[in-house]
């Protein structure tokens, strides 16, 4: 087991000002004591995308709270607690009607005035603040919670990992640190929706304050403020469910250039039996009757043409679809007549998946084969794994029906949630964990952990 090394784990003091909108962190402290600049836009308060292109929104908050303009943070209204706040696009920005007063703003921010107190949407409290703005994309609004980096881990991992006994904390405290990687290293990818994380398996399962656990949130504080870097940046530390045994290599996985730290290798010490071999979704089994598959396949198929069509995915796809000599429609794939693995990933997983139909054949790549092969009745959204093999029943050169024996749960890159689990059991810290499933990463910390 290779263990991290050299990590230097030196707290810089920050003090955090009352929530007043995005701020921005100093330069993490690098491996070696100096500093190391950081991608621009690393803020203390997050901005995590809840819902977008919303008609209106109807707010509140437990406690007293300010309204204010979100330029200018002018102050609009001040709100008693559970008061509703609701709010409009416009043509001008954003319409807001509160306390007994209404006005228009470009966009308006919710402050509780005690940071103890949550804002509310719907059903659930978030730590922080609100700041509704008019989706840069479309038309409504889209409402972000403004949030400290700690603050948002506390309501991503136990929605991530779970909520493990007290004898997994060590999977829990790697959880903790891979998330927090994740998030500081995909800052500024939605840029362009106005906020920095989607609250959903887009990025992370982010449900605010809701149901809070409080193993979660000790792991949270015990790594407060550590990452993983690697070559001076912090990796794309990606994580699934369950590797089915082995893990994946990100370039044969998604249209990406190959990474060092995310590399196929089996999930088991020693080669010996695989960490995540008592998940529920190690071995699993779908079927379809050839009717039903083509029903999804008419839907699934011209998606994934789109999808891969796109710019920056195309040469990595290879190609897509071939007509085999017919005249086909491509977006009209028509009856289904066979499916055929014809390369598979170092890990195993399928590489090209053949989808032939009347119209052609289809040419599926990576991981969005799961995209492609949607379970029966829904649940879950997609294939579990793209680790698997195919099982069809003929009759006369007629299929009939498809069942696909699988392994795993999710993408299999990096950290294998399940085999963290079984890992920190047999008494493994978050250390070890993050080394096997990240290897050649360097753990350090950002120059002085946010307040929770």
């Amino acid at each position: 087991m290779r263990r991290i090394r050299g990590a230097t784990l030196l707290v810089c003091a920050l003090l955090l000002t009352a929530c007043a909108g995005p701020k921005r962190l100093p330069p993490v402290v690098g491996d070696t004591g100096g500093p190391t600049a950081m991608p621009a836009g690393i803020p203390v308060l997050l901005g995590v995308g809840l819902v977008e292109e919303q008609p209106d929104l109807e707010l509140a908050v437990d406690g007293p709270a300010l309204l204010l303009d979100g330029r200018q943070r002018r102050l609009l209204a001040r709100v008693n607690p559970d008061q509703p706040i609701v709010c409009r696009r416009s043509s001008s920005g954003v319409t807001w009607s509160a306390a007994g007063a209404q006005g228009t703003a470009s966009s308006v921010i919710l402050q509780p005035e005690d940071p103890a107190h949550r804002c509310l949407h719907g059903e659930r409290a978030y730590r922080g603040e609100f700041l509704v703005i008019p989706a840069p994309l479309a038309g409504g609004l889209t409402l972000v919670n403004n949030v400290s980096l700690e603050g948002y881990l506390r309501g991503v991992v136990p929605w991530e990992i779970g909520r493990p006994g007290r004898d997994a904390l060590a999977a829990v405290e790697a959880q903790a640190v891979a998330a927090r990687t994740y998030t500081v290293s995909h800052l500024g990818v939605r840029q362009s929706h106005g906020f920095d994380v989607f609250a959903s398996v887009m990025d992370q399962v982010y449900r605010g304050a809701a149901d809070e656990d409080s193993l979660c949130n000790e792991a949270v504080q015990r790594t407060a403020g550590q990452v993983l870097r690697h070559g001076g940046t912090e990796i794309t530390a990606y994580y699934s469910a369950c590797c089915g045994g082995v893990t994946s290599n990100v370039h044969e996985v998604w249209p990406r250039a190959a990474i060092s730290y995310l590399v196929s290798h089996a999930d088991g010490p020693g080669g010996g039996r695989a960490w995540c071999a008592k998940s529920k979704w190690y071995r699993w089994q779908e079927s379809w009757t050839r009717v039903h598959l083509e029903e999804i396949l008419a839907e699934t198929l011209p998606q994934y043409l789109e999808y891969m069509g796109e710019h920056g995915r195309a040469a990595w796809a290879g190609t897509l679809f071939s007509q085999d000599g017919g005249h086909g429609n491509r977006s009209r794939p028509g009856g289904l007549r066979n499916l055929e693995i014809r390369r598979r990933t170092t890990s195993g997983r399928v590489a090209e998946l053949a989808v032939v139909t009347a119209a052609g054949t289809y040419h599926l790549r990576g991981d969005r084969v799961r995209w492609a092969l949607t379970p029966p009745g829904g649940n879950p959204a997609i294939l579990r794994s793209a680790f698997f093999d195919l099982d069809l029943e003929e009759d006369d050169g007629q299929l009939l029906s498809v069942t696909i024996r699988g392994r795993g749960y999710g993408h299999g890159i990096g950290m294998c949630q399940t085999g963290a689990l079984e890992m920190a059991r047999r008494g493994h810290d978050y250390v070890a964990i993050l080394s096997h499933y990240y290897p050649g990463a360097i753990l350090s910390r950002l120059a002085g952990p946010p307040a929770p």
